[in-house]
């Protein structure tokens, strides 16, 4: 495997009916995806095996979850470790956009 590159920009996809996921990269020990959520969407509080790393690229969300709620915004960089509860609320009024690392197992 290579290394890749991405401008995220040229991968962004909204979906009316619900959040959309577009999968950059899998590899053997993590994956990363761009997700992509109009206003009104979420994705739930959920938990998984192994860590995920979110970074907020575009728009103004509320995080749900373990240490939340909590307002993100561009920049922003959250880790949820293995085991810990983690979903986020689109409830501004720009889509949201955010890379989600998922390592481990």
């Amino acid at each position: 495997m290579t290394t890749a590159f991405w401008d995220y920009k040229d991968k962004v996809a909204f979906n009316k009916e619900k959040a959309d996921k577009v999968v950059l990269s899998e590899t053997p020990h993590s994956r990363t995806t761009l997700w992509c959520l109009l206003p009104g969407q979420h994705i739930h509080a959920h938990v998984h095996e192994g860590d995920h790393i979110w970074v907020i690229l575009e728009g103004v969300a509320t995080f749900l979850g373990d240490g939340g709620p909590r307002r993100v915004t561009p920049g922003t960089v959250l880790v949820a470790p293995q085991g810990q509860a983690h979903g986020i609320d689109n409830n501004g009024d720009e889509g949201l956009v955010f890379i989600s690392v998922s390592a481990g197992a």
